[in-house]
């Protein structure tokens, strides 16, 4: 039986009436209550931090990242004082967040005395603390923590494997990420994110493709931080289409990051052009702020297409948006200047560094000097700083190459071992270089052999060294003994190939060369045609390298003509040679040995008037023989300054 209670409207009215009215009267007399305590002088009370908790005493430092004084407050409270778990985890996660690795140690160390290691929260944290500031030395210690924790949530598996993709080992990521898969543990954007960047780690495109489709799956397509992830896998393995078609597919494009993702993704392969469309479209177009990274990677761009004036302009956008004190933007313009050949506009940026030049800064502007073949400035420079890093010790041990200078390349080597470098395959591979160009093959050809790594520069090196040095068939050799390897040849192989066959009159093996870059899918460019016409000049097959000439993509290149009219010094058809002459003189008319040549011909072949002709022509246009030079070591000098490296 239910009972149903009516109440007029009327009643109900009166009933809210009468309570409005009673509130009216309560909020009166608290007013004026209050107007009369205002009045009373209020004795002041010294303040006594023993009422408040050595906890929040502790929390309320940590918010102040006074980490300091936190631990100091927890040592002195120890070993009455026990702490909740939260306690403990902000301690760790202030210790993170402050770079401080040591002041994490030593609150690990009161966890394991109070027993909280195996909390869930603290456990976490430790976990963070390991990876993010000491991965290497510790790593056995963190998967320790990681295998004694009771219960292990998606944040504990997230750090293990974010941990072992940041410490360089992918497959033990991977394989957590599958060992995680089998609990019913769901992963997250930053489970699945950092499993892509170890599938970028591994160039492992198909499985990051698989990785890819679980993105969609589980519904984290739209997730900005996993979107960059898979552009920056794509961009590592070299497919730009998947990568162009992530992006194209993001939902919201106004976020910097993705933006950056795919410039570098495009600068990462050489599609500069690319990279520079999306940076406007980025900046002009959508109105996003571009940031550090944004602005390096576009230098970078312009730096490898040698636009000096978009470069300026990009110089221009870091100054106006205060990135100028940015160490990283920086370096890249250092590199952009250096690479379009304004030297000193990049002398200028770096001595603006003043105290904030660190390694990249300082090795940045040695190559900078390197790339422009300034080697002297570049040992100027080491002997500036005084200390070389293990960055800068190719691009030095290149100047040394530059300059033929095999005492300082000692030197520099003598620094390298003594700074503890070993087995570094670039540096190793630069003084392979190094001692093969200044004539000490064997001492090259040695190290190269007690190289255990060696990479396609290490070959390239030792085949020239060989080659240089007119051991052609050594050069050769050593080729196909690369090719035993597994190792692909690249262009600069097969110039230094080519070179090796002409210097050591190697015809018919220069033809098979020649016929086999195709095979490997190289074009021939300038240098391959030089040596190709070098070749069968001095070999006297001058009608055949005047054809493989006519008939070449760069035939007007003046390098070729020079090579084919120096080939036609040795021979006895003047037809040809006054021909390739004339040639020269039409594409460099101030290159004064077509001059000598075509007045020697004529000389030659009794054509005096010609050769009078030859030489008023000289006289007329004001072009003088140059005058022969040779590079000389001395006890003192070489070329400029010696004793660089003085310690």
């Amino acid at each position: 039986m239910k009972i149903v209670t009516y109440c007029s409207p009327y009643i109900l009215n009166e009933y809210l009436e009468l309570i409005t009215k009673l509130l009216f009267c309560c909020r009166t007399i608290c007013l004026s209550s209050m107007k009369k305590l205002h009045h009373i002088q209020v004795l002041p009370l010294k303040q006594d931090h023993s009422f408040i908790s050595p906890s929040s005493q502790i929390l309320h430092l940590l918010k102040t990242c006074s980490l300091t004084d936190a631990i100091h407050l927890l040592n002195a409270s120890q070993p009455t004082l026990s702490l909740k778990p939260v306690i403990y985890a902000s301690l760790l996660q202030t210790s993170v967040k402050t770079n401080s690795f040591h002041h994490g140690a030593s609150v690990h160390a009161h966890v394991l005395k109070s027993g909280l290691h195996s909390d869930r929260f603290v456990g976490n944290s430790l976990l963070t603390l390991y990876f993010k500031l000491n991965p290497g030395p510790h790593l056995s210690h963190a998967r320790h923590l990681f295998d004694s924790l009771h219960v292990k949530d998606v944040i504990s598996w997230t750090s293990l494997i974010s941990g072992y993709t940041r410490s360089g080992l992918p497959r033990q990521s991977i394989s957590l990420f599958y060992e995680m898969f089998a609990f019913p543990i769901q992963p997250n954007a930053f489970t699945l994110s950092s499993v892509i960047k170890a599938c970028s780690a591994l160039n492992d495109v198909n499985l990051g493709r698989c990785f890819h489709s679980l993105v969609i799956t589980r519904g984290f397509d739209s997730n900005t931080v996993v979107s960059c992830s898979l552009i920056d896998m794509y961009g590592w393995n070299r497919a730009i289409e998947d990568a162009r078609r992530v992006f194209d597919e993001m939902f919201v494009k106004d976020d910097v990051f993705c933006w950056t993702s795919i410039i570098s993704c495009f600068t990462r392969n050489d599609m500069y052009k690319e990279a520079l469309q999306f940076f406007y479209v980025m900046s002009r177009v959508r109105g996003v702020v571009p940031d550090g990274y944004t602005f390096g990677t576009v230098l970078t761009a312009c730096a490898n297409l040698g636009l000096l004036r978009q470069g300026k302009e990009v110089h221009g956008k870091v100054v106006g948006l205060g990135f100028g004190g940015n160490v990283v933007v920086e370096s890249s313009l250092l590199d952009m200047y250096g690479k379009c050949g304004c030297v000193r506009r990049s002398r200028i940026v770096f001595d603006r560094l003043s105290d904030e030049k660190n390694h990249v800064s300082w090795t940045a502007m040695l190559g900078v000097y390197c790339q422009n073949k300034e080697y002297q400035n570049v040992l100027d420079l080491v002997r500036e700083r005084g200390d070389l890093d293990f960055y800068a010790f190719g691009i030095v041990l290149r100047a040394c190459s530059g300059l033929a200078a095999v005492n300082h390349g000692k030197e520099v080597h003598c620094m390298y071992v003594r700074k503890g470098g070993w087995k570094d395959v670039i540096i190793e591979s630069a003084l392979v270089d190094l001692y093969a160009k200044c004539g000490m093959v064997d001492f090259a050809c040695t190290m190269f052999e007690r190289m255990e790594v060696r990479n396609l520069i290490t070959w390239n090196s030792m085949i020239s060294g060989f080659a240089q040095n007119g051991r052609g068939v050594e050069a050769l050799a050593l080729f196909e003994d690369m090719i035993m390897e597994g190792i692909r040849p690249d262009s600069i192989t097969f110039v230094a190939v080519l070179f090796a066959c002409s210097h050591a009159g190697l015809v018919d093996e220069g033809r098979r060369f020649f016929t086999l870059m195709g095979q490997y899918g190289i074009k021939p460019v300038v240098e391959h045609y030089n040596c190709m016409i070098d070749l069968l000049g001095r070999a006297g097959f001058i009608d055949e390298a005047e054809f493989l000439l006519e008939n070449a993509d760069c035939r007007y290149d003046k390098s070729l003509w020079a090579a084919l009219l120096g080939a036609c010094t040795k021979c006895s058809d003047y037809t040809t040679a006054e021909r390739v002459a004339k040639k020269m003189i039409e594409l460099e008319p101030d290159f004064h040995l077509s001059y000598v040549l075509l007045n020697n011909i004529y000389r030659e072949v009794g054509r005096w008037d010609d050769a009078l002709e030859i030489r008023k022509l000289m006289e007329d246009r004001g072009i003088k023989k140059m005058a022969g030079k040779s590079w000389i070591d001395s006890q003192n000098r070489k070329g400029s300054h010696a004793n660089v490296f003085m310690e």
